[in-house]
């Protein structure tokens, strides 16, 4: 049992995904543009995650928060996240999942420890897990739909992306 000992790993380890969701939210929060908050950082081998890789002109890539320094949030500073309540539902759920609608503890290479959220914790994790599996679907689509016309600009898929989302926020 216990809670997150919020050592800052994840958000010093590897790139956030985000979705044009998280965008929007962290947009509309601190002011700041999508295209000023988020990259796009080539698709790694052995990747933890399963968020989709976009297509743009040189090859795929997934769509991350920037990074201040190599790997660290440029959201995070040495006392946790400036956009805590703002923050990607990946940083919401991590490091949880939902397997067969259940909820799941991921195999984390950067948590210190394994835990399980106490109860009134866990019944927020898991409003958040059923959350960020309805917008990473949406953005699933989004992407193969992209993809399957051949990719683009960087800036092109960040347009679409978010036109799409603003659609489709007003169903979630």
């Amino acid at each position: 049992m216990g809670s997150c000992l919020q050592s800052g790993k994840c958000c010093t380890s590897f790139g956030v995904c985000v979705t044009p969701f998280d965008l929007l939210r962290i947009s509309k929060a601190i002011g700041l543009k999508p295209e000023d908050i988020v990259q796009f950082i080539p698709e790694p081998p052995n990747r933890e995650r399963t968020e989709p890789a976009v297509i743009v002109d040189t090859g795929k890539f997934l769509m991350v928060l920037k990074w201040k320094k190599e790997l660290i949030c440029m959201f995070y500073s040495g006392s946790g996240c400036n956009i805590y309540e703002d923050r990607p539902m990946l940083c919401r759920t991590y490091p949880f999942c939902l397997k067969n609608g259940k909820f799941s503890e991921m195999k984390s290479r950067v948590c210190p420890s394994s835990w399980i959220p106490e109860a009134m914790e866990k019944k927020q994790y898991l409003a958040d897990l059923k959350q960020y599996e309805k917008e990473v679907m949406a953005y699933r689509l989004m992407v193969e739909k992209w993809n399957g016309k051949g990719g683009g600009s960087f800036i092109g898929f960040l347009k679409y992306s978010i036109k799409e989302a603003k659609k489709l926020s007003k169903l979630f």
